[in-house]
């Protein structure tokens, strides 16, 4: 997967997970009770918020790399 290619999953509100190293991540974009926009990314049932695709490209962890780092190795799981 590229950087583009998450940007264009995430705008189109798009839900999906991926594998890496055995683990199942999950990417979804939700709302909060006041109706803001926010990415939750995680293993499976224990996702992270991120304000925005910046938030989650710049914190976002899989395994000890960020996403950043290893998103060229990911293979999507749509759902």
């Amino acid at each position: 997967m590229t950087k583009d290619e998450l940007f264009f999953l995430l705008e189109s509100r798009r839900e999906f997970e991926f594998s890496y190293k055995d683990t199942i991540y999950s990417i979804m974009c939700e709302k909060d009770f006041s109706g803001k926009e926010f990415i939750k990314f995680g293993k499976l049932y224990f996702e992270e918020k991120f304000d925005s695709f910046n938030d989650l490209f710049a914190r976002a962890e899989v395994e000890n790399s960020y996403l950043r780092e290893v998103i060229e190795e990911i293979q999507i799981n749509r759902k």
